[in-house]
């Protein structure tokens, strides 16, 4: 073998040697541990619900409430807590679930004292965040059952979860639940200080769109398309609900396609009145 070759043999066999080096190092971190990458599976509904409760302590200290007093407990949130209750009671019997894997908790609403921000987001576990401004937003029953619907099966059909794995990964998600250090330095308070913040891709808010309009129609006679009003509202657009579920194209046009599809089974009531009774002039 000539000197070249024999070079290049040699450096051949260095490249794979320092290949192979940080593969390991890449599995092990360095330390002589290797990294653990949690399976899907591992993400119950209770890990989930252990989730939501560790972000809603702190996202409770950060934020002013309506206070659950006369004349508010017996109005605003008891009538928004029987809607949410009514749009997501199919996603709570959780019948076809397996025994270890189901929802334990009795999903909350939360009212936020905040006139200027259009917003709502439900945490890991289903208790579900509203602030006064959207609330005044909304004119009728069905277009506050619609957005109550849609951040149920946001969170409900994995897309909330899906989003946090993809913005914090697998593993550290699973250390915050447990209480273990995570290796970035992210702490349940900056998941919670971002959490409202967090945008949802265009493909994720039209799968649950569709999602949505189904299940109105199973669980009410309200019609199914009342995110719609919302979306031709020029007070709406600037509202952070609305930046952080990106929209696709046409979606009112696409939205009214799903109803005609469940024409079937979908009511046409857009309310009785007790929205104005109820929310908005308590609200004034």
């Amino acid at each position: 073998m000539n000197i070249s070759a024999h070079l290049r043999k040699n450096m051949i066999g260095i490249g794979l040697l320092s290949t192979i080096l940080v593969l390991f190092c890449l599995l092990s971190s360095c330390q002589g541990d290797p990294i653990e990458i949690p399976q899907e599976d591992v993400f119950t509904k209770e890990k989930r619900e252990q989730l939501g409760s560790l972000l809603m302590n702190d996202i409770l200290a950060s934020n002013e409430f309506l206070p659950q007093l006369p004349p508010y407990d017996t109005s605003i949130y008891w009538y928004v807590q029987t809607l949410y209750s009514q749009a997501s009671s199919i996603m709570q019997l959780d019948k076809h679930s397996p025994s270890d894997n189901r929802w334990t908790k009795d999903w909350e609403i939360f009212i936020i004292d905040n006139n200027e921000a259009k917003h709502a987001y439900t945490l890991p576990g289903g208790n579900l965040f509203i602030t006064t401004g959207m609330l005044k937003n909304f004119k009728k029953e069905y277009e506050l059952y619609s957005f109550l619907t849609f951040e149920a099966v946001l969170m409900n059909e994995g897309h909330l979860l899906d989003l946090l794995k993809q913005e914090y990964n697998s593993l550290t998600l699973l250390n915050l639940i447990e209480g273990r250090p995570t290796a970035s330095g992210i702490t349940i308070q900056d998941l919670a200080q971002d959490f409202p913040d967090l945008v949802f891709a265009a493909d994720a808010v039209k799968e649950t769109d569709q999602e949505t309009v189904s299940s109105i129609c199973n669980t009410s006679i309200l019609e199914s398309t009342g995110i719609n009003p919302s979306l031709f509202n020029p007070d709406f657009q600037d509202a952070l609900w609305l930046t952080t579920r990106e929209s696709y194209g046409n979606r009112a046009t696409v939205i009214q396609g799903f109803a005609d599809d469940n024409v079937g089974d979908c009511g046409h009531n857009l309310g009785s009145g007790n929205y104005q009774r109820f929310v908005l002039d308590v609200l004034e």
